[in-house]
């Protein structure tokens, strides 16, 4: 028998749109490393994001959600950019709680 259950929502006044993290007919998540943050145009092709001019989109057969096991550094600002922008896209960052708790990055989910 098929599971049911409840997406998230979108509610009013929240900053981030989580209802992209899920999809309901079954979500797509991608492992992503360190290295793959170094080069986001690469990152962003194999997430199937669409590009324009450099910036991703989502779109149907982009990724749903990511998993990063380390984030990047407090100072790597163009790795936490390259992150931010995926979430911007309500692509969902999942990360380790004792990741998240030594290198918080806003807005990221917690496994």
């Amino acid at each position: 028998q098929r599971r049911t259950g409840q997406l998230p929502v979108q509610k009013e006044g929240e900053e981030v749109d989580y209802r992209g993290v899920l999809h309901r007919d079954g979500s797509v998540l991608m492992s992503v490393t360190l290295d793959h943050l170094k080069a986001p145009e690469l990152l962003y092709k194999s997430l199937a994001a669409k590009l324009i001019v450099g910036m991703p989109f989502k779109d149907l057969a982009t990724v749903d959600s990511i998993l990063v096991r380390e984030l990047p550094p407090q100072d790597d600002k163009n790795a936490r950019l390259v992150l931010k922008r995926l979430i911007d896209i309500s692509m969902g960052v999942i990360t380790p709680l004792s990741e998240q708790l030594t290198k918080p990055l806003p807005n990221a989910l917690v496994l």
